[in-house]
């Protein structure tokens, strides 16, 4: 299982128009809205209503706004860069600058927590940030963090197979 697997490069923008949170989920859920196969204001609702539970703002200018919706049949993410940087939450250093929306069905709560967390550990590294903030075109962005994630994860991790009952 690998990020990249759930991130199609139509859902990567790479100059979001947003200027407030409001505005933030709501562009974030135009671009979950396709791959998640549900209405974006469902989405952007429930969104809106996870983020109000607690601000998904991180250190180094990263939130990842996400939530689990019914209807939606599989993890899809997307990834939005605002280039001013847009007051999201209370993050830690400052403004907010890279954004990953998460949206998952209502029973895959382990395999989300397992993308959320991947989608972490690799913003994390400053580098990593800068290289994505540097970025033009939302091919260059996708391609640049398949890399990072190849890098960082070499080998994908495979879900745990159930035992056959047949020997």
């Amino acid at each position: 299982m690998r990020w990249m697997d759930f991130l199609a490069v139509e859902a990567v923008r790479p100059n979001l128009r947003a200027h407030d949170g409001e505005s933030l989920l709501a562009e974030l859920s135009e671009l979950l809205a396709p791959g998640a196969d549900v209405p974006r204001e469902m989405l952007a609702g429930a969104l809106c209503a996870r983020e109000r539970l607690g601000t998904t703002a991180m250190e180094g200018g990263v939130a990842i706004p996400h939530c689990r919706v019914e209807g939606v049949r599989r993890i899809v993410t997307c990834v939005g860069l605002h280039r001013g940087g847009l007051a999201f939450g209370e993050p830690e250093d400052g403004l907010v600058r890279i954004f990953v929306g998460v949206v998952a069905p209502p029973d895959t709560a382990g395999l989300h927590l397992n993308v959320l967390s991947r989608i972490a550990a690799l913003l994390h590294a400053p580098p990593l940030r800068d290289a994505l903030l540097a970025t033009l075109t939302a091919s260059e962005a996708h391609a640049l963090l398949a890399r990072a994630e190849t890098a960082l994860h070499p080998h994908p991790v495979e879900p745990p197979r159930r035992a056959s009952l047949r020997g």
